[in-house]
């Protein structure tokens, strides 16, 4: 290549760069006024527990922070970004739209290697515009994802290179990009088949497959090793939560589950959608159609690695009525596979007739994409009125949590966000956010309450409220609840330290009564069993403990008692369950209002192994 020609195509490649670039500020850049979202606090608070190297090299901490799949990059981006920006959301935002950028520039440099430019540029840009965009540019939360992307088409567009050039050190590049990719979400793994199956460039002379795979090895080797390390952190092939798929009568469900996600997720529902879908799949008949007879048996060999690729990771996650818009994230790996497809070739007779489905497609995905920022938006606002409540508590005010997602989760994440500033700010005053405990005595005391409205979306009094519905809001905070948590075993790590106690545990017939007390000021405990299978009906009522308020010198602690009952089909199974059952509970005393809380049992310690593992960095 020509010292000119080499020079044309940087200057290509960094225009397509910005072109991307501003594409994304202009679509996404209202992420920049964003605060901490979701599962944020929590992200912010593990990275002042534990350092960088712990998260790759620890197993204890990598499934701590890791959440239900192998992802250690996901806390690696917090520990950069806060070690860069402190708690700064701008600054994070800003990083996470740059990650967005880069990712669509990573699949325009693998594209370029078969196609031309604009072409190349067709599939980025569709990256950048679709559904999972709008709702992932949104969430500091699935960063990992958008940096998994960049390193998973490097490392093919480094494994073409070794193919083409026949050179290892290329092969030995892709085996660590490939790496990256699987540390930053399980998603990538199955991208090992397109690094076997992808075509050659079409300047390359024609090679059989098996003198091809042998640049493989490396990346295949990594796989092997990703698979190794992916059982020893998580004590076998599964994650957390029972898989969706459990057998062959499975199979129907999960299916139509991510025929359902795939469709109504990325072009919506209705006629619109339908055609879009019907166009979709035309595409990828005329894609196999053009390609010369020789070469169909590869092409048919690529498609069924891109299917790999898209369809086996969400067969163990989609399940028949799963709220894919609060998951729209799963569907960035089939979004990128659809924009691939819609930027090949079409025969040269049918160039208008690509267009116009191109058109008819892009207005669904359209559509699609402000459907999908409709029903976020008031997410993320209500997220953004917590944090900030948590971070900067207006004087005077006391907040009524909203119970969204899980019971005590909003709280939990806004006040872990708290904590977390005050390990990253030590030598700074924060003012202490004060959250609902008591049920208010007076109309001054419900004035004070701030409570989540959907109308202003904002925190709002809550004597702004109809009667009803604030005595609504008030017993979803209040009242006393008790769910049963189906998870694998080993138990993940769900508890941030010890508290309360379970004094009793007995069984009659199908019945197990859970007797002890939680550390909780009044009532309104939000109380998870888990350790047996099964998903059995859970009533709690409340005891008085008066030497549990007389030892912690808290009146308001008389309530902190409790009776649990779990109704199990059979005696064997209640007596299973009396054997193996947890219990945690959200915290509320100073100081624990971030936390979850593992009850021991009879002054044991059976349930340890489910306590996150003991902080690596230094106070």
């Amino acid at each position: 290549m020509s010292r000119l020609s080499q020079a044309s195509g940087w200057r290509q490649n960094l225009i397509a760069l910005c072109l991307l670039a501003l594409l994304v500020f202009v679509l996404h850049g209202a992420a920049l006024q964003g605060n901490w979202r979701w599962d944020d606090g929590t992200h912010l608070f593990n990275s002042t527990q534990y350092t960088p190297w712990s998260v790759f090299l620890n197993p204890e901490v990598t499934r701590a922070v890791s959440g239900n799949q192998f992802a250690p990059w996901n806390l690696f981006v917090y520990q950069v970004n806060s070690a860069l920006f402190g708690m700064d959301p701008r600054a994070f935002y800003l990083h996470h739209l740059l990650s967005l950028a880069a990712a669509a520039f990573a699949l325009y440099v693998l594209m370029r290697q078969w196609l031309p430019a604009w072409r190349a540029m067709l599939a980025a840009a569709l990256l950048v515009v679709g559904a999972p965009a709008f709702h992932m540019a949104q969430q500091l939360m699935v960063g990992h994802y958008l940096d998994g992307l960049t390193f998973a088409c490097l490392a093919l567009w480094a494994q073409l290179r070794a193919v083409e050039r026949r050179q290892w050190r290329w092969a030995w590049l892709a085996a660590v990009l490939y790496l990256l990719s699987t540390l930053c979400k399980e998603v990538y793994v199955p991208w090992i088949a397109m690094a076997l199956f992808m075509p050659l460039g079409a300047a390359v002379a024609p090679m059989p497959w098996l003198h091809r795979w042998r640049y493989a090895l490396p990346a295949l080797a990594v796989a092997l090793g990703y698979a190794a390390v992916r059982v020893l952190v998580f004590s076998g092939a599964g994650g957390y939560h029972p898989s969706t798929l459990t057998g062959w009568h499975d199979v129907p469900g999960v299916l139509g589950a991510v025929a359902l996600m795939l469709t109504h997720g990325l072009v919506g529902a209705g006629a619109l959608g339908l055609l879009a879908t019907a166009l979709g799949l035309a595409c990828i008949g005329v894609s196999l159609a053009m390609q010369p007879p020789q070469a169909r048996l590869r092409a048919v060999a690529a498609l069924g690695a891109a299917i790999t690729v898209v369809v086996f990771p969400l067969l163990f996650v989609a399940r028949p009525g799963l709220e894919w818009q609060l998951h729209a994230r799963l569907l960035w790996v089939p979004w990128v596979a659809l924009c691939v497809l819609w930027c090949l070739p079409w025969p040269p007779r049918l160039v208008r007739l690509h267009a116009l489905a191109l058109l008819v497609f892009g207005v669904a995905a359209g559509q699609q994409a402000w459907v999908q920022r409709q029903h976020d938006r008031p997410i993320e606002a209500m997220f953004d009125a917590h944090y900030g409540f948590a971070l900067q508590p207006p004087p005077g005010q006391v907040l009524l949590p909203i119970q969204f997602n899980t019971p005590g989760y909003v709280a939990a994440v806004a006040m872990s966000a708290h904590a977390a500033r005050q390990r990253m700010e030590p030598g700074l005053a924060h003012a202490q956010p004060a959250l609902l405990r008591q049920w208010p005595v007076d109309a001054g005391e419900r004035a004070r309450i701030r409570v989540w409205q959907d109308s202003c979306q904002c925190l709002a009094p809550l004597d702004t409220l109809a009667p009803a519905l604030q005595q609504a809001a008030l017993q979803a905070q209040l009242d006393n609840q008790a769910f049963a948590a189906p998870l694998r075993q080993p138990l993940p790590y769900i508890a941030n330290a010890w508290g309360g106690a379970i004094d009793a545990i007995t069984t009659q017939d199908g019945v197990v009564q859970v007797r002890g007390w939680t550390p909780t000021l009044g009532a309104g405990r939000k109380m998870f069993l888990t350790g047996f299978t099964g998903v059995p009906p859970v009533t709690i009522e409340n005891v008085q403990r008066p030497d549990v308020a007389s030892a912690h010198g808290r009146p308001d602690m008389l309530d902190s008692g409790f009776r649990a009952t779990l109704r199990f089909a059979s005696p064997e199974a209640a007596q299973a369950a009396a054997a193996s059952l947890c219990a945690v509970v959200a915290g509320q005393l100073p100081g624990q209002e971030h936390q979850f809380l593992m009850l021991p049992i009879e002054g044991g310690t059976r349930c340890q192994n489910a306590l996150m593992p003991p902080r690596t960095r230094p106070l």
